[in-house]
């Protein structure tokens, strides 16, 4: 499977567990975005897991890959409504926020560093304006200065 194929499917599944642990090297890392120091990515990837649950319909839309040997950075469109409570361990971060109810939809952008057809390591680039700060904010949340 080529750097990017391997780069986009992964984005693509992340709000998927058991998918995205399937393409994750067993020392793959995770660091950058609201992650205050580098991470094992499963640790990481519980992020994604609060989001899940306050996000059901959570998905990620590939929108553009770029490949420089075997790093691609992908660049997509977060999507989802919040229907559910938002449990996110952040610093600063209230334990649960109950739902709004609202949709939201942010850019965000990824390098993701590829070993044989695995992830060895996931580097969150949010653009100022996206990411899990857009997020936040996009459901009313104040963000927790970082």
């Amino acid at each position: 499977m080529s750097v990017e194929q391997v780069a986009r499917d992964f984005i693509t599944m992340m709000t998927d567990a058991e998918k995205t642990k399937a393409f994750l090297t067993a020392d793959a890392m995770a660091s950058g975005g609201v992650l205050p120091q580098p991470l094992p990515a499963m640790e990481a990837f519980k992020l994604i897991g609060g989001l899940n649950a306050a996000f059901p319909d959570l998905k990620f839309v590939v929108q553009q890959v770029t490949v420089n040997g075997n790093q691609a950075t992908v660049k997509a469109q977060v999507s989802g409504t919040n229907t559910g409570a938002l449990s996110l361990a952040m610093p600063g971060m209230p334990t649960s926020i109950p739902a709004s109810g609202k949709k939201v939809s942010v850019k965000d952008a990824y390098v993701v560093t590829v070993r044989g057809d695995k992830v060895s390591h996931l580097k969150v680039e949010s653009p100022a304006d996206g990411g899990i700060p857009a997020i936040l904010a996009q459901i009313g949340v104040k963000i927790p200065t970082m």
